[in-house]
């Protein structure tokens, strides 16, 4: 096969393919509420709730938008040359965008929180304390961020 006919397939290949990273159903909170919901209204705000935006994962995508680009490249280049699959190189993305997001979450620290908010989680905590840092009081937001790699 020649390498413009490989370069075609691995292409071909990767039109039918889909990266997913962020939340997805299965991952919810113990009282049911999807993570999902949460955590767009944490991106996003929700002025009627009092909550302001703490955007983690659309400036991650638009900081990184070159570097993604180039793993994309290299993965085509690797499946081309025969080193990886494509569906591996694919993998190993998503793992590095969803370890970008989950930076990203943790480096959030403003807006800061409502004092009712701190003292809301001060009461939930079994020794009284809580952080006052946003997007991390339990930690199952950040650990449930994750990716998926399917066929379109």
């Amino acid at each position: 096969m020649t390498k413009l006919a490989q370069l075609k397939a691995v292409y071909d290949e990767l039109a039918k393919k889909r990266l997913s990273v962020g939340f997805f159903e299965h991952a919810k909170y113990p009282d049911g509420t999807p993570i999902a919901y949460v955590a767009a209204i944490q991106e996003l705000g929700y002025s009627a709730g009092g909550i302001p935006p703490r955007p983690f994962l659309r400036p991650t995508m638009n900081d990184k938008k070159q570097d993604y680009s180039q793993l994309i490249f290299r993965a085509v280049k690797a499946s081309i040359k025969g080193n990886i699959t494509l569906d591996n190189g694919l993998t190993q993305i998503g793992a590095t965008v969803a370890g970008d997001v989950k930076m990203a979450i943790k480096a959030v620290t403003t807006p800061a929180l409502d004092d009712s908010t701190v003292k809301a989680r001060a009461r939930r905590h079994s020794k009284g304390k809580a952080t006052d840092k946003p997007l991390v009081d339990t930690g199952q937001m950040l650990q449930a961020v994750s990716f998926i790699v399917e066929d379109k």
